[in-house]
Order: structure tokens, then C-alpha cells, then sequence
């Protein structure tokens, strides 16, 4: 029996065989039509073939049947995956890990910032749930070089306004731009290029967009990856972006396509092949994947409901469409955030919490503003502040320590460990005792060195609140 032998794509497409990316990017294509057309998905089964014809894809439908059917008793969900099948699981294996390594390499040596980003990743998968919280790349950076957005999608996660104006690359606002770069690489360090230059605001609306980012990777080391809402705007500058983006170290771009027809323009204008490397963010009624209860999706939900067909979510399960635990800079407005992500319920109704907020006139300002606002974030546990447990979880004190509950996990601290469990269990659960006066409850059965390291366990693995 021959071994298959799978190729990686991201780094090496250009020296892969040219029959292997066809293969894998018609895969692409047509997982991606039937992902966003409820019609397709439902006629797909009574005739694979002809249905799959008719809709325009080169893509064998019965040689990646498993990766279509929804049918659990279907025989090809128990038969050997073709090589099809794996040269595409072998693809999105390699997107994952892309994925995973934009969250861990984004390394900063800044240590309070440092600590910072580690605890919202540990809060996040806990709030979130390990699926949302391993999709999140808990990006460093983002830049917004417009002030709105002009595409105005009624679901819109973080509530963009309406476009306002563009920052125009003009000789002032590069030397501001630079300047800036060049402080947050000072500051923040390698972290600082695991960013993107967009938010409430749509990329491609800023006509020096391209300019702005060459300086990004000029300075930080990495063309940022782009999202667009405008697929088929412009598509021969959208190449060109594309091709600059790849060639300067970014993997992967992104298309939000917001209609059915707007998915057909795309694939009539770009080939299997020119899109195998821009993932489709499918946001039409009626598409398989679901949006995020977040933004203006928020105030309707009667167009949710009709759009997704389900009840809107409760506040304790919703999701965010943030994906930055770090800095939200604004460049038309000189000011900037402390950012990270959030369940979207009604004090963050954007889906992402506000740490902290400055403007700035210049560059020295700006490097003496992010300066105070990352050395106020603690690397260890704070001594003298009222301790909380995060809002979901729910303690649970036990004869021997005590259990952590919330909608994703329980977590038993025993005293197995350490004598004193129950004791802080109790004390947690108070919310109301700060580390010192924890550790002096627990002194005649434990050392404070001891209470201490276990509750820095609990601060850095993200249970302790630090809602701002």
C-alpha cells in the first residue's frame, strides 16, 4: 500500500505541485459554498454530482463526502479518508498551528505586560471555552488609520460607526506613525509585530493602507494580516495586497463576505488557487457558522433571529469577536486603549474590556503614556487588594478544599497540596480579604510562602477578577 505523502502549504505553496494546491483549495472552495448556502447544504445529498456541477465546483463531492455530511450513520464517516480528505486536514492542520503560534511566539519584554496578556489567555479559555479560547490569537495590536467604517454590517461585533474620514499617509502623520512603531517596539518588544491595522474600521477604506503597513513591517518585522468587508471593491489592488502581505511574512488574509451573491462575485473574479490563502468569514443569513451575539448584533434581535435562526444567546453564554489582549490604537484621534477580550453581555457590550485609556499629542508623549499604563499592570499578586473570584465561577467549599465551577469546568483544589485549602477556599469565597490577610488566616496550618504561591497560581492562571 503506497503512502500519501502530504505536503505543507503555507510556507512552500510556490514549490508545491501545482495538482496538490488545486486539490486542496477546490476542497476550500466548496466546504466554503456549502458553509454559506442552506439550499446547497439541504439538495447536496440527493445528488452530489449534479448539485455540485450545478453550483459551479471542481471538487468531487463524494471523494470529501465526510467532510460534508451531516449524516452520522453515513458509510463514509467509517471508511478509509481519501487523499483528498487528507491533503486538506493536513492544510487546516498547519492553519491551527499557524494560529497557535501567532498566540504563543508573541513574546514581550515588558513584564507587567508580559504577565498581563498570559492571565486574559488563561481567563479567556476559562470565560470562553476551550474552543473560542484557542481560536483567539490574543493579538497584540491593532491600529485603526480610519476613523469609521464604511461598510456598515448591521451584526457588526464591535460596533463600528459610520466612516468619518481616513488618516492619509501625509509626511507629518508617517513620522507620527514610525515613531510610534518604533516606541512600541521598545516598550513592548517582538509582541509588538503579532498585530494588524484595522478594528472598527473596515482596511481597505484607507487608500495609504498598503504604505502604513510596509512601515509595520519595516519596523515590527511583519506585513499585518488584513480583514476586509470588501472582497470585490478593488480586486486587482486586493492581489496586489495580497501577494505584498505573503511575500513580507504574513500567512494568511481574510474576507468577510456578508451575502450569498457577494460569495458568487468572489468566485467568479478569483480563482480556487488565488484565494487557497484568505479564509472566508462566511456572515450570511443562513451560513453554517454562527455569528457573535456582540456589537449592534446586540440591539437586533429580531434580525439575529431571522439571520441565524436561534434565540439570541444569555449574557453568560455569549461570545466576542475581539481577538487583541494589548494595545487599540487610534491614529486619527492620538489615543490608544489597553484592550482585551470579553463575553459580550452589558457593561462590555462590544465584546472586549477597557483596562485602561490615554491620548497623546506626539511620539515622546505617546512613549511616556503606554509607559504608565504597562507598568501599572502587576506581575505577581497584589498584597493589599480585595480578592474576588471572577463573576462565573461559583466556589464550592469541600471537607478537605474546595471547587471552582463555572459553565466550561469544575477545578478541585484539595488539601493534598496544601493544608490550608478549605481555610482559603472560605476566605475566596468571602471576597472581601486581600492576599496578606488570607495568608494570615491560614498561618497556624500553613506557611505564608506557601498560601502565597498557591494564590499566585490561582492570579496567574486567570480565576481571580480583574474586571477594571
Amino acid at each position: 500500500m503506497q503512502t500519501l505523502e502530504l505536503t505543507p502549504l503555507l510556507p512552500f505553496a510556490s514549490t508545491a505541485d501545482p495538482e496538490y494546491v488545486r486539490d486542496v483549495a477546490n476542497t476550500k472552495r466548496f466546504l466554503e459554498y456549502w458553509s454559506a448556502d442552506p439550499a446547497f447544504r439541504a439538495e447536496l445529498p440527493q445528488d452530489p454530482v449534479g448539485v455540485s456541477k450545478a453550483a459551479g465546483l471542481v471538487a468531487d463531492p463524494e471523494a470529501i463526502r465526510s467532510l460534508w455530511s451531516l449524516d452520522p450513520n453515513d458509510p463514509s464517516h467509517r471508511q478509509a479518508p481519501s487523499p483528498s480528505v487528507l491533503r486538506y486536514g493536513s492544510f487546516m492542520s498547519e492553519k491551527f498551528a499557524y494560529r497557535t503560534n501567532l498566540r504563543t511566539s508573541a513574546d514581550s519584554t515588558h513584564p507587567g505586560y508580559k504577565a498581563w496578556r498570559q492571565r486574559q489567555i488563561n481567563r479567556c479559555f476559562g470565560q470562553l471555552g476551550g474552543q473560542k479560547g484557542d481560536s483567539l490569537v490574543h493579538a497584540c495590536l491593532a491600529v485603526e488609520l480610519c476613523a469609521g467604517c464604511s461598510v456598515g454590517c448591521w451584526f457588526c461585533g464591535i460596533s463600528a460607526l459610520k466612516l468619518e474620514g481616513v488618516w492619509p499617509y501625509s509626511p507629518e502623520n508617517a513620522r507620527l506613525w514610525k515613531g510610534v512603531l518604533g516606541a512600541l517596539q521598545q516598550t513592548v518588544g517582538p509582541a509588538a509585530g503579532r498585530g494588524f491595522c484595522y478594528w472598527a474600521t473596515d482596511p481597505l477604506d484607507n487608500p495609504d493602507y498598503e504604505t502604513f503597513c510596509s512601515d509595520y513591517a519595516d519596523l515590527l518585522g511583519r506585513f499585518p494580516q488584513t480583514t476586509t468587508a470588501q472582497p470585490i471593491k478593488d480586486p486587482a489592488r486586493f492581489r496586489k495586497l495580497h501577494q505584498l502581505s505573503r511575500r513580507r511574512g504574513n500567512e494568511i488574509d481574510r474576507f468577510s463576505v456578508l451575502t450569498l451573491g457577494t460569495l458568487k462575485k468572489l468566485f467568479a473574479e478569483y480563482t480556487a488557487e488565488e484565494l487557497l490563502f484568505v479564509e472566508l468569514v462566511l456572515q450570511m443569513d443562513g451560513a453554517y457558522n454562527a455569528k457573535a451575539y456582540a456589537g449592534k448584533a446586540r440591539s437586533k434581535q429580531e434580525r439575529w433571529k431571522k439571520s441565524t435562526g436561534q434565540e439570541p444567546p444569555p449574557d453568560e453564554y455569549t461570545s466576542t469577536i475581539a481577538c487583541v489582549s494589548g494595545i487599540l490604537l487610534r491614529m486619527p484621534e492620538r489615543s490608544f486603549e489597553l484592550v482585551s477580550p470579553s463575553r459580550a453581555d452589558e457593561r462590555w457590550p462590544n465584546g472586549y474590556r477597557i483596562h485602561a485609556r490615554r491620548t497623546f499629542g506626539d511620539v515622546d508623549d505617546f512613549c511616556t503614556q503606554l509607559e504608565e499604563v504597562l507598568s501599572a499592570l502587576p506581575v505577581r499578586l497584589p498584597l493589599d487588594q480585595p480578592l474576588r473570584l471572577r463573576h462565573d465561577i461559583q466556589p464550592q467549599i469541600l471537607d478537605n478544599g474546595f471547587e471552582l465551577v463555572s459553565h466550561y469546568y469544575k477545578l478541585t483544589f484539595s488539601d493534598e497540596s496544601y493544608a490550608a485549602m478549605r481555610l482559603l477556599g472560605e476566605g475566596l469565597a468571602q471576597g472581601n480579604l486581600s492576599a496578606s490577610q488570607l495568608a494570615l488566616r491560614a498561618e497556624p496550618i500553613s506557611t505564608l510562602e506557601q498560601t502565597m504561591m498557591v494564590l499566585n497560581q490561582l492570579f496567574n492562571s486567570g480565576l481571580l477578577d480583574d474586571e477594571p
